[in-house]
């Protein structure tokens, strides 16, 4: 499953770049994982296609049949399906934007998703991590797994699935607001994508905090005198997790969507600007905001012509981009000027 993981950058490239040619080049290695997932799964006995044996990073759980003792080896677990939903998505629009639609892996495919198991919600309303509801060893274990389909993945969002997204915030609140730096940041995002800021900025302050040279382990995140992040000897996932928790506060996108400001918390960083995100749909956004509300926001436009919906608190807006344009928004998300980028 580590190799699906990886796949999965391949079309989150190409959200971001809109690159036809290295989609084209890539895409066999999306259908060698595919493939490979397609003949894995195996018919469960509710009828659901499922992953057997499964494991959940590094966590376990307490299995029955043992008399209370951990196992970490069951079947169908949340990362697990979650991945592989991901995937089978991804191969789907990728075969759309290539013109290979009509293909046997295309059509076992579309006949496998909606046979996946679905994501469950456990008897204290968290999200099960596994395929029944077993009782966690560890509730304030470091790993999110289970979570997967919200952050890094794109499954699971606050328009489409509240129910699940309060389920994902009551699993964060359970696993605890502790662990290392890595931990914190994927914490961070995790709260970004619930458009949570006060949640997201408690992750910042727990990662910025100053660990001494002679504390050779961080558990509870921190950061040393030269900001790594505090592990044996460092770990550069929380630092470069940490920008891009960072930006999910500021930025989310889709290929048809754009969010200002999801996650800013407003009293705490009541001014400020950012400037040259990176949004899907090769957009370049900038974003100015005063007293906590926004100011004004430049997108720059690369490739190609497309429809977008702007969003803002409440207020959403559609617009028809135009490739090599800028276009500049007021708080009201009114296009108040456009201009040709070669110019």
């Amino acid at each position: 499953m580590g190799g699906a993981w990886l796949c999965t950058h391949i079309w989150e490239h190409y959200q971001y770049s809109l690159d036809k040619v290295f989609l084209e080049n890539a895409y066999p290695l999306l259908e060698g994982c595919a493939l490979f997932l397609v003949d894995w799964l195996i018919e469960g006995p509710q009828g659901y296609l499922e992953t057997n044996p499964s494991t959940s990073p590094e966590h376990s759980f307490i299995a029955p049949a043992t008399g209370g003792h951990n196992a970490s080896v069951s079947y169908s677990t949340t990362m697990d399906i979650s991945i592989i939903r991901e995937i089978f998505l991804a191969v789907i629009a990728s075969a759309e934007v290539l013109g290979k639609y009509d293909t046997t892996l295309v059509q076992r495919i579309n006949q496998a998703l909606p046979r996946l198991p679905p994501i469950m919600i456990a008897k204290d309303c968290t999200i099960m991590e596994w395929a029944l509801d077993f009782e966690d060893p560890d509730v304030h274990h470091r790993h999110q797994s289970h979570l997967f389909g919200l952050y890094p993945g794109h499954t699971i969002t606050m328009e489409r699935n509240p129910d699940i997204c309060q389920a994902a915030a009551n699993s964060l609140h359970k696993r605890g607001e502790d662990g290392p730096g890595w931990s914190l940041t994927w914490k961070m995002a995790l709260w970004a994508r619930l458009m949570d800021s006060k949640n997201a900025y408690r992750m910042i302050l727990k990662l910025i905090n100053l660990v001494p040279p002679t504390e050779k382990f961080g558990l509870n995140g921190g950061l040393y005198t030269n900001l790594w992040t505090a592990h044996p000897p460092f770990q550069i996932d929380a630092n470069f997790g940490f920008t891009a928790a960072l930006a999910e506060m500021l930025l989310q996108s889709t290929l048809t969507d754009l969010y200002l400001l999801p996650a800013l918390p407003r009293n705490k960083w009541p001014r400020g600007c950012v400037k040259g995100l990176k949004a899907r749909r090769d957009v370049i956004v900038s974003i100015c905001w005063e007293e906590g509300e926004l100011q004004e926001a430049l997108l720059y436009s690369g490739r190609g012509d497309s429809d977008l919906k702007l969003h803002y608190g409440g207020q959403v807006t559609t617009f028809r981009v135009s490739g090599r344009h800028g276009y500049k928004f007021n708080g009201g998300l009114q296009c108040i000027e456009s201009w040709p980028l070669d110019k």
